[in-house]
């Protein structure tokens, strides 16, 4: 789950346009995607440099490099990531992929309870009595691979005891489920399909790093991803110290004798080259 204050939404979409169009790739982004290198690999990385930036919750020492898409004579050219734009992520799962909740009436319902889940406990995490957090909207990518409409009632209905600090908006039209692929006809608000498309990339690069990679490709493109997880995996006190302090969480659960337990993720660094390494420092 990605979460965008709204008064820096549009400036975190103008960076992704910004690649877009040096790039010259403007059609809908995804981990699935990225095949080989190519101008889907080079907006997919830039996009993932952007999103890892836009985590950053307190501007210190100089402004991180990041790959815009611009090249002079085939090389590559950097610009400095100047803004605070103060976005958060939840990376949750369950661990056993939703195999043990038979329990529930259909695949929409586990996903729905797993993200009430996740979202409960990532928001306690991320929000602080000085860091509140308000959820104006949700975004899901499309409801067709569910067969029906996303169901209001299971995830804020049974969203009960949350925090002073954390809250979700009783507008009606609180949870869009429409596409994410911006170029469908019934899709999302055209900066919601951008979002969502770099939610994908992000969650793949996670994965890629704390489960199994796919494609080799998908370890390049995770770099600045990667830097940011061995930050979170040396403890509290060096987040705390970090440009990413309270920027990001991540955990799994699982059932075991009919009750949910909670577990981290383990990371085992593995590089295959020292070429795939990408600036971020």
């Amino acid at each position: 789950m990605l979460l965008v204050p709204v008064i820096r939404k549009s400036l975190l979409v103008e960076y992704l346009e910004s690649a877009r169009d040096c790039i010259g790739y403007h059609d809908p982004l995804g981990i699935k995607k990225v095949k080989r290198r190519g101008r889907i690999f080079d907006c997919a990385s830039s996009w993932v440099q952007i999103g890892v930036c836009s985590l950053i919750s307190q501007l210190k020492g100089n402004p991180p490099p990041i790959y815009l898409g611009e090249k002079i004579r085939g090389k590559k050219q950097y610009s400095q990531f100047r803004d605070c734009i103060a976005a958060k992520f939840i990376l949750f799962c369950e661990r056993d992929n939703l195999t043990k909740m038979a329990f529930h009436r259909d695949f929409g319902s586990k996903v729905e309870t797993i993200f009430r889940i996740g979202l409960k406990g990532g928001l306690h995490f991320l929000a602080k009595e000085d860091e509140v957090i308000k959820i104006d909207r949700i975004h899901f990518d499309g409801h067709e691979h569910y067969s029906r409409h996303i169901d209001y009632d299971r995830i804020i209905n049974r969203l009960t005891s949350l925090r002073e600090y954390c809250s979700i908006s009783n507008r009606s039209d609180l949870i869009d489920d429409r596409s994410g692929n911006h170029k469908k006809s019934n899709c999302q608000a055209y900066e919601d399909c951008q979002l969502i498309q770099l939610t994908d990339l992000l969650v793949g690069c996670f994965r890629t790093l704390l489960g199994e990679a796919t494609k080799p490709i998908h370890i390049k493109l995770s770099y600045p991803v990667e830097s940011i997880i061995k930050r979170y995996q040396q403890g509290y006190s060096r987040m705390m110290n970090s440009r990413w302090r309270n920027s990001f969480c991540m955990s799994q659960c699982y059932l075991e004798s009919g009750r949910w337990k909670y577990d981290t993720f383990e990371y085992n660094e593995r590089r295959d080259s020292e070429q795939m390494k990408l600036p971020l420092e």
